[in-house]
């Protein structure tokens, strides 16, 4: 059965979502991407979790190599773990991460 009310309102909350991400910080983007793995995981959702996950890899600058190179790591073995379907392994590493750089934005800011 098609719900047209159903589709408009679902339309209109992709567009949100859509200038939402437009309009974001980039540690406002960062922070929705560990949300979105963290979310997958709970949810056993493999699909959900390895796309944050790949986004976030995506996201390394290696100008910074040292940090860059043990965040590639730490987000590698969790997207193996999530392929695995471990999600228990994945989902403290990215909760713990996500911690982090919310700290490290505070701080930023109040400097």
């Amino acid at each position: 059965m098609f719900y047209p009310r159903c589709n408009g309102k679902k339309a209109m909350l992709d567009k949100y979502h859509e200038n939402e991400i437009f309009v974001a910080r980039p540690e406002q983007l960062l922070l929705t991407l560990y949300d979105q793995a963290i979310l997958g995981c709970k949810k056993q959702d493999e699909g959900k979790a390895s796309s944050a996950l790949a986004r976030l890899i995506d996201a390394l600058n290696f100008e910074y190599a040292e940090i860059s190179a043990g965040l590639f790591r730490l987000y590698e073995y969790a997207l193996r773990m999530v392929r695995q379907k471990n999600f228990g392994q994945a989902l403290p590493i990215l909760t713990e991460l996500r911690q982090t750089w919310t700290e490290a934005i505070q701080k930023a800011r109040a400097a």
